[in-house]
């Protein structure tokens, strides 16, 4: 043995002399000290010895049974290997307080370490291309730091009754399964790295968990609690990488109970945050964006959702079939739909912030008996939705600057039931929704909105709707006189019956004017329906109505149209200047006659249908400012209806002729 090398292994044996009863032990596999494998020298050891190990490659399976540490010689360079190479385990720690420290492990069919026994340390180690890296089954207490794990199917495991474990601050990248806990309690995940994963955080069937500080970035799903009770995930990041897949969730609840989720920040993922099948969670402060679904809660009972940002999603909270939960003070910015439910009730909805909403701030949907109280809603295009959804109650809720604050429909009056009071308003000005209402007067009011829904002779006069629509559902009797309905969406009736509608300004709105779908013998008459978006007036299913009197000029595109519409009466009006003057399609039985059509780029159409475009030789038809007639009225001129055989055959010839005739008739009459 040359001098220098003796020198050297003089000093180091007398550096490693034991000290109080423990000894220490040289592997190398090249054979310059007394062991060449690692099994060899735990057979020689005795619990509480040091086992160093020189850089090299061992190849081998260790049944670690004594209470040893296994780390590298100090001043050593160079990774300290054990390479599977097919075999099965690389470590089995059956004694206590056992550490390894500082190791290469790799290629192993199974687990890199198997840990069968308490309070023992895996530290500072490197782990590649094991199922799984670090298993622990049935023990407690041990402490998995700092580790670095690669291309595993799996990074760690508890499982089987492993208690009061903690795995921290290990890096974990490429595995399938990174961090993995089943039928275990009082564990601790904390501060851990996890990358290029597909299941981040997995816990199933297990309780009181910590989950604090992590840092996920997964492909498929971040964390996972199954099953589970009593767990807290605090202060971790969770990022999903395919936001294309429709499977993606950055954290899934199901089937848990008592779980607090608090200061997360989640991007990313088909869902951010899901809850199926829960009870008693609590959601609080934690930061979403980049998701298709943020927050999604289904089947699911009495969680606390508070005071969490959400932002750029399609949706921001979804109820699903889930009851008594509480959505209070959370923040939803730059969302398609800001909150969604469906078939849910009995839910709080309060004191939430909807901002920059690309479609609807809030849709409900068979929902009933929920609470939306002080909810603030800016910046978008609709504000409420309520669709087939009962016995809800809306009050203190406030509109800033959207283009339509509350709808509601449903094909039953069930479904109209809901308390909506006047504590609602957007940009300052209220709501008012009226249900069941009999009788009563709406005079000289400032209105965002209107509905009524199942009332009868009720009177609105001189009231001005600044935002949304008058709407009447299956009312009958209403008298809607003296209006400013301009600049919003008009006026729409949907089944209503025997109601007037006269003297009101519908101008500049940007659909149709007044919207009549399924409603009967009504009265419209001395309204100016102008300079609308779409008709002047539109029929729908509409039967035996009167249209009369009416101001209808520079609708963009029809001033009058019917459709399905039969046994209807349009005379006296002024139609001028529209894409189309009267339209009528698929509809029969309708008079049209003395209306002015004056310059309208295509003055009637009439398809599919058999309707009267004159009122006979001696009453007349209409004036057409593009036809010449000779006679008020006239014979021989007729006026042909673009889209069919229909044709006007006794036009005038001056406009409003049948008022000089009936003039005249009247000046005869008298002097005879």
């Amino acid at each position: 043995m040359p001098k220098l090398i003796l020198i050297i292994f003089i000093v180091l044996l007398v550096w490693l002399s034991p000290i109080d009863g423990a000894r220490t032990y040289i592997v190398d596999d090249n054979g310059f000290a007394n062991y060449k494998t690692i099994q060899e020298a735990v057979i020689a050891a005795n619990n509480g010895d040091t086992i160093y190990v020189k850089p090299g490659i061992y190849k081998e399976e260790v049944i670690l049974n004594k209470s040893v540490t296994i780390m590298p010689l100090l001043g050593e360079s160079g990774p300290i290997i054990l390479n599977g190479d097919g075999l099965q385990t690389g470590i089995t720690i059956t004694s206590t307080s056992c550490t390894l420290q500082g190791l290469t492990l790799q290629n192993y069919a199974g687990s890199a370490v198997s840990v069968l026994s308490d309070g023992n340390t895996i530290k500072n180690n490197v782990f590649e291309d094991a199922s799984p890296a670090i298993l622990i089954r049935g023990a407690n207490r041990n402490s998995i730091n700092e580790n670095h794990i690669k291309k595993c199917q799996g990074g760690v495991a508890l499982r089987d009754n492993s208690n009061d474990n903690i795995i921290q601050k290990n890096e974990i990248a490429g595995s399938n399964i990174s961090i993995f806990l089943g039928n275990v309690r009082k564990n601790s995940i904390i501060g851990n790295k996890i990358s290029d994963t597909f299941w981040g955080i997995w816990v199933d069937n297990s309780n009181n968990i910590e989950i604090n500080g992590n840092d996920v970035a997964s492909k498929n799903y971040g964390i996972l609690l199954f099953n589970s009770s009593g767990i807290n995930v605090t202060d971790s990041t969770v990022q999903i990488e395919n936001n294309d897949a429709i499977s993606t969730r950055a954290i899934l609840l199901a089937n848990t109970s008592e779980v607090e989720l608090q200061r997360n920040g989640i991007h990313g993922g088909a869902i951010g945050l899901g809850i199926l099948k829960s009870l008693n969670n609590r959601l609080t402060d934690n930061t979403i964006a980049g998701s298709m679904n943020a927050i999604f809660i289904q089947d699911t009972n009495k969680q606390e959702v508070d005071n969490n940002r959400i932002n750029d999603v399609d949706y921001g909270i979804r109820l699903d079939n889930s009851s008594q939960n509480s959505l209070k003070q959370n923040i939803v910015e730059n969302s398609t739909i800001g909150f969604d439910m469906g078939a849910s009730k009995q839910n709080t909805v309060s004191d939430n912030q909807i901002t920059n909403t690309k479609d609807t701030a809030v849709q409900i949907t068979s929902s009933s008996k929920n609470i939306f109280l002080a909810n603030r809603v800016t910046n978008g295009f609709r504000g409420f939705i309520l669709s087939e959804s009962p016995s809800n109650l809306l009050a203190n809720n406030q509109f800033k600057n959207m283009e339509w604050g509350l709808y509601v429909e449903s094909e039953t009056k069930e479904g109209f039931d809901n308390s909506i009071n006047e504590s609602n308003v957007v940009d300052q000005v209220p709501i008012v929704y009226l249900f069941g209402k009999s009788g009563g007067q709406i005079q000289d009011k400032k209105l965002a909105h209107l509905t009524l829904a199942y009332c009868d002779n009720v009177t609105v006069k001189n009231t001005t709707i600044t935002r949304d629509a008058v709407f009447l559902y299956d009312s009958k009797n209403i008298k809607i006189r003296n209006n400013d309905i301009s600049k919003c969406f008009g006026m729409r009736l949907v089944k209503s019956f025997e109601n007037e509608i006269s003297g009101n300004r519908l101008l500049g709105n940007k659909y149709s004017g007044i919207f009549l779908y399924g409603s009967d013998l009504n009265q419209i008459g001395e309204n100016n329906l102008s300079l609308n978006n779409q008709n002047g007036i539109s029929l729908l299913s509409c039967g035996q109505n009167t249209i009369r009197d009416n101001v209808v000029e520079s609708n963009n595109d029809t001033g009058v149209w019917l459709n399905l519409s039969n046994d209807n009466q349009i005379d006296q009006n002024n139609i001028s200047r529209n894409a189309i003057g009267c339209q009528i399609e698929s509809s029969t039985g309708n008079k049209i006659f003395h209306n002015n059509f004056l310059n309208n780029k295509e003055q009637s159409q009439d398809v599919r249908g058999n309707n009267s475009w004159d009122d006979g030789n001696v009453s007349g038809g209409n004036y057409w400012s593009d036809h010449v007639a000779k006679g008020n009225p006239s014979n021989n001129w007729p006026r042909q209806i673009k889209g069919g055989i229909m044709q006007d055959r006794y036009p005038f010839q001056s406009e409003s002729g049948w008022l000089a005739a009936k003039a005249a008739a009247s000046s005869s009459v008298a002097k005879a």
